[in-house]
């Protein structure tokens, strides 16, 4: 009899603890469930971004989404970097003006420089030819009175009338040598003047004498008392003439 009262307070004692466990279990679950907060989000949104909340039937008012941080710095980003191309464009344009400006100088520059470069080697070319014509014209002046001595002699030779037997070949070489001697000065530009029969021109005659001659031969060179020469056009030294002068009429 013990037993059996051993067994059911056992037995009791079992389903106490039984019922104990399931009272535990269903306060956690309770407690769990009491955590959890379910969200039903019945918002929606517009193709522009902004937000429409249905309640019911009935449309509620508009939000406006905050928009995120990284959203705002990434605009703000985008807003700088075009500015920085504006003004990079803007560099760009200013740089190729002055580019543009200085070619232009630098071709206005050119132009000028080889106009003065082109100006400076032909005053310095004709104040060379200056120098030259004036030098060539001193040294060949300077020869012409050797010229005129053999000259001279020639003529005085071949007016001699008492010769030795030598003398026609000692004269034979004065001529040549006055003639390649003439002939040289002419190679360097000596040119001889011709006045005889000419109408005297004072320009390069220089009238010594004047004698009577007839009308036809008026104001004629009629003789060559010394010969002129010219370098060129221009004159080196003027021919010595005597010039015909006709008798008046009464």
């Amino acid at each position: 009899m013990s037993s059996n009262f051993v067994n059911k307070d056992s037995a009791q004692g079992a389903a106490e603890e039984k019922s104990q466990g399931q009272r535990i279990n269903e306060q956690a679950k309770d407690a769990e469930e009491e955590s959890e907060v379910r969200v039903t989000d019945r918002r929606r949104f517009t193709s522009a971004g902004e937000s429409v909340t249905e309640h019911g039937d009935e449309e509620m008012e508009s939000e406006t989404v905050p928009i995120p941080e990284s959203r705002k710095e990434a605009g703000d980003e985008i807003a700088e970097l075009q500015a920085k191309l504006k003004l990079a464009e803007e560099k760009q344009i200013e740089a190729e003006n002055q580019v543009r400006d200085f070619a232009g100088r630098f071709r206005q520059a050119q132009a000028q420089l080889k106009a003065e470069t082109d100006e400076l080697r032909t005053r310095l070319e004709r104040v060379f030819q200056q120098k030259f014509e004036a030098s060539r014209s001193e040294i060949l002046g300077s020869l012409l009175d050797t010229l005129d001595n053999l000259k001279r002699a020639v003529a005085a030779a071949e007016k001699s009338a008492r010769r030795p037997p030598d003398f026609d070949a000692l004269l034979e070489g004065v001529r040549a040598t006055a003639v390649m001697f003439e002939s040289k000065m002419e190679n360097l530009g000596l040119k001889s003047i011709t006045p005889i029969g000419e109408v005297f021109d004072p320009q390069i005659h220089e009238a010594v004498e004047i004698a009577e001659v007839p009308s036809e031969q008026d104001n004629l060179v009629i003789d060559e008392l010394q010969t002129g020469y010219m370098i060129g056009d221009r004159l080196l030294r003027p021919a010595r003439v005597r010039v015909g002068r006709a008798k008046e009429m009464k």
